[in-house]
């Protein structure tokens, strides 16, 4: 079955939020996709599966054609197991190893990986894992009404697809733009892996230990950027530096440039820490993602 991403959203969203659902989907999921209005035709087969952290699912699907225009990798893959008989075979019985090969990118070793085929009258229903903050993120850059809801009530936004915050966390999410960029100033400091060499996140570190100096990069961020850094931010930027409480979370939607747009040197030094915002305290989990792009 070619699954509709946009029409099993729901089915999703509920499953990531109420695990009794998600338990009748796995047990019978035709039946409890027909509890859900959705029509199927006679005769046909479900097999749900629900992926992990560490085990991926890959659906060979047997309606359609090959899709010789693949936008992604995953889906190149697909087409030429459609297309191509030992190719499918391969990738049945050696997944890791012929996907490795495939997109030239290692996986991690810890995660499996389960390929499957449907059959005319058997499809399959992958539940994807709980979203973590990536996700949101993705979402986000995707999806206008998602972004604006985030926007306008993350709490609940979050909570619809099972990112649950503590009743006292408020949580607060802003928006990156051309002209508008933050400086996230965390209740706990933690330098994230690959970190450690980034400009900012020296800056951040300073202000956790220094008061004084925290105080001045909340009240002036340009001017105390440029002097500890030692370049010149373009004019047209703003800079605002939020500091998180112990009940009070930030979550950023980075800037999403467009494929013409070329940054200076001196913001990518600085926006190059500032996309990597995505694990407040109460994120769920840390996404495994396979490759660059690419979600399984």
């Amino acid at each position: 079955m070619k699954q509709n991403p946009t029409a099993l959203t729901p089915i999703y969203e509920k499953a990531w939020r109420e695990p009794q659902f998600k338990q009748s989907l796995l047990d019978n999921p035709l039946a409890t996709l027909q509890q859900e209005g959705m029509t199927f035709p006679e005769g046909l087969n479900f097999i749900a599966v629900a992926e992990t952290d560490t085990h991926r699912y890959m659906v060979i699907p047997v309606e359609g054609s090959p899709d010789k225009s693949a936008e992604t990798l995953l889906e190149y893959v697909r087409s030429k197991a459609m297309q191509d008989e030992a190719f499918k075979q391969s990738l049945l019985d050696n997944p890791k190893a012929v996907l490795i090969e495939e997109l030239g990118q290692a996986i991690p070793e810890k995660v499996e990986v389960t390929v499957v085929e449907e059959t005319g009258d058997t499809c399959y229903l992958v539940i994807p894992p709980q979203p973590d903050m990536q996700y949101v993120i993705e979402r986000a850059w995707l999806d206008p009404i998602f972004k604006q809801n985030l926007l306008s009530e993350p709490k609940s936004t979050l909570a619809q697809i099972g990112i649950v915050a503590d009743d006292n966390q408020e949580i607060k999410v802003k928006e990156e733009t051309d002209y508008q960029r933050y400086i996230l100033l965390e209740d706990e400091m933690k330098t994230q892996e690959g970190e450690e060499n980034d400009p900012l996140t020296a800056l951040k570190v300073k202000a956790s230990q220094d008061n004084t100096f925290k105080q001045k990069l909340i009240q002036s961020p340009k001017q105390t950027i440029e002097e500890e850094l030692g370049f010149t931010l373009p004019s047209w930027v703003e800079v605002e530096v939020l500091e998180e409480t112990p009940n009070t979370s930030y979550f950023i939607i980075p800037h999403l440039p467009s494929e013409e747009e070329v940054e200076s040197e001196e913001m990518m030094a600085v926006t190059g820490g500032w996309r990597r915002r995505w694990r407040p305290r109460w994120r769920p989990r840390v996404d495994i993602r396979i490759g660059i792009g690419i979600r399984w």
